[in-house]
């Protein structure tokens, strides 16, 4: 990767970029065997030809799971998890989510910083906890974080 050759832009993923994302996901310790259902609600940060990060939304109306945040070791401390938080809660709140969920084993500071509270899984709504990633791809152990929008 060549983290300095440009700037970042920030774009709607498509369906060849699957492999790549499957890759940072999977480098980064995150779930990527769901990731090709949901890949017309992910957004992706490059860098050229770079990948330099991830972030998707899982709708289940009228709540969302913000899922698959991630950043690539070569692009990190440069704001780019913030900008890609920022951009999908934004687009979550033009889809019409009322409030967005989240499961985290490393990043609960990042999301307590950018909005979010934790919360026990007993007040995940039902939508949310038949996600796929909520029901068996992260652990019992994950943090599980809320923000309304």
């Amino acid at each position: 990767m060549h983290a300095a050759a440009s700037a970042i832009e920030f774009v709607r993923a498509q369906p060849k970029d699957a492999p790549d994302i499957e890759h940072l996901l999977g480098a980064c310790g995150l779930p990527a065997a769901d990731v090709v259902p949901q890949l017309s609600n992910f957004f992706l940060a490059k860098s050229g030809h770079d990948l330099a990060g991830v972030i998707g939304l899982e709708p289940a109306a009228p709540y969302g799971l913000l899922r698959s945040l991630a950043v690539a070791p070569a692009f990190r401390n440069r704001g780019i998890a913030g900008a890609l938080c920022a951009r999908m809660q934004q687009q979550a709140a033009e889809q019409g989510i009322r409030a967005l969920y989240l499961l985290t084993t490393s990043a609960e500071g990042f999301f307590a910083a950018s909005g979010f509270a934790r919360v026990g899984r007993d007040a995940v709504p039902e939508g949310i906890c038949s996600t796929r990633e909520f029901s068996s791809l992260c652990p019992e152990s994950a943090v599980v974080m809320v923000k309304p929008l």
